[in-house]
């Protein structure tokens, strides 16, 4: 299978386009009332130019390429020590906007390449990708002890590949094998029950995304892992009847929608294929008047766009042919892939919920700090950065805090923890659960 990923090499004439003007280190709103505020985590922890969001990254990019740079402990470090988040991206006024997350992770597929990255404690995971098909070192028998309360109460989860149904729900590494957030596939499975909808899982033989190797700079493991999964989505297609994919993972759904297009073949391969989130896919059934929420849930609450369900979805619009501004001139973009409303107003339709906006919201979402790798290679500073958000959550006044990704979910709790905040973050379906009778 071919796949159009670029090398860093490919996009030296974009690098170019940045002018290093500094737009990318606040996150802006001009309101009413206007604001700016730090956007860029790895600015906010290290302080360092090269380390302030795409315009230091820029910088080692060009260096890397004309030699100046060479490979060295402090230089590796450096590339990784970024969320990828994308709010650099999202201040960005320039022509090589749309590409940013991209060069970041070119420059870390060279640094593989090159035998340099990714970071030690990062090699667990692709040694971990090559033997268990997860990035946590879990075996697959390990990917179902999620789903033991449903077998207790006599309503086991069925296995899409001994019985067909029309729905496949791909749970993700992060909620089969991360403890603290099982409570999201436990969650979404409940609402799929309590809303009689037939669906099943893959169960031991579901693998990885690919996102996280993605993420790191591994694009052979991605691609192995993306060629095995495309393979058996239309498997399933053709022998079980599955027409939809609904994933409660934000880092699945970027792969899926941003990463797999990527693959020459990916069209063929998922035609006839719905995927979608899990917040998009309960919206769909709220405006059909199939989702309805009978139980109060009188709570104050807060909303955490996370980067890989928001911004990382925009698309944005370039004047490849120069008819409008010049080749290659950013135009303009599209956010209607992103999920920013959405996950508001199922919020908004629970009764008793009183939704509380923090500053920094949408496009302008300040990063939970565990992507990119960095909640592996760098826990502690994972961690802190949570602690921050949290406390933007508390200036709200809300009591707990929600969001749509279970990345968000395992750290932000952490970061609660570490400065002792009683506060806590819930995934949306976990509200909704408790608010279906």
């Amino acid at each position: 299978m071919k796949w159009n990923i670029p090398s860093l090499e490919e996009l030296e004439d974009i690098l170019w386009r940045c002018t290093a003007c500094g737009t990318c280190k606040e996150a802006y709103d001009y309101g009413p009332p206007p604001f700016s505020a730090p956007i860029c985590p790895a600015g906010e922890e290290f302080g360092f130019e090269g380390f302030l969001s795409s315009k230091g990254k820029i910088a080692y990019a060009r260096g890397i390429l004309s030699g100046e740079l060479q490979w060295n402990d402090a230089l590796v470090d450096a590339i990784y020590r970024c969320n990828i988040c994308g709010g650099c991206q999202s201040q960005c006024q320039l022509d090589h906007k749309p590409f940013i997350p991209e060069i970041i992770e070119a420059m870390r597929r060279k640094a593989v390449t090159d035998g340099v990255g990714p970071m030690p404690k990062q090699k667990v995971i692709a040694q971990s990708l090559s033997s268990y098909d997860n990035p946590y070192q879990g075996p697959r028998r390990v990917r179902l002890d999620w789903t033991r309360p449903f077998k207790k109460e006599g309503k086991p989860i069925k296995n899409i590949l001994e019985e067909p149904a029309p729905i496949l729900y791909y749970v993700g590494c992060t909620g089969g094998y991360n403890i603290p957030v099982r409570t999201v596939p436990q969650a979404t499975a409940s609402i799929f029950h309590k809303l009689g909808l037939d669906f099943g899982i893959l169960g031991e033989q579901e693998v990885c995304c690919g996102s996280t190797a993605m993420r790191l700079g591994d694009a052979e493991a991605f691609q192995r892992i993306a060629e095995s999964n495309l393979e058996m989505f239309r498997k399933l297609h053709e022998e079980k009847g599955v027409k939809t994919i609904v994933t409660s993972c934000a880092g699945c759904y970027r792969a899926f929608m941003k990463d797999y297009p990527m693959a020459d073949e990916y069209g063929r391969m998922m035609e006839g294929i719905r995927v979608t989130h899990i917040t998009q896919f309960l919206h769909d059934l709220f405006q059909m008047g199939q989702l309805k929420f009978s139980e109060s849930l009188p709570w104050k609450v807060t909303y955490h766009d996370p980067c890989h369900a928001g911004r990382h979805l925009t698309k944005y619009i370039i004047d490849k042919e120069g008819t409008q501004l010049w080749a290659g001139a950013y135009v303009n973009l599209d956010e209607k892939d992103c999920l920013y409303d959405i996950p508001r107003e199922l919020l908004k339709a629970i009764p008793g919920i009183d939704l509380r906006e923090m500053r920094r919201i949408r496009s302008n979402s300040y990063c939970c700090g565990g992507g990119g790798g960095v909640m592996t290679g760098y826990n502690d500073w994972a961690q802190r950065n949570a602690g921050l958000r949290i406390q933007e959550g508390m200036e709200t006044g809300a009591d707990h805090m929600v969001s749509i990704c279970p990345f968000c979910h395992y750290n932000l709790n952490q970061g609660a923890q570490g400065i002792g905040s009683k506060m806590k973050l819930f995934d949306l379906t976990e509200l909704i659960d408790k608010a279906i009778a």
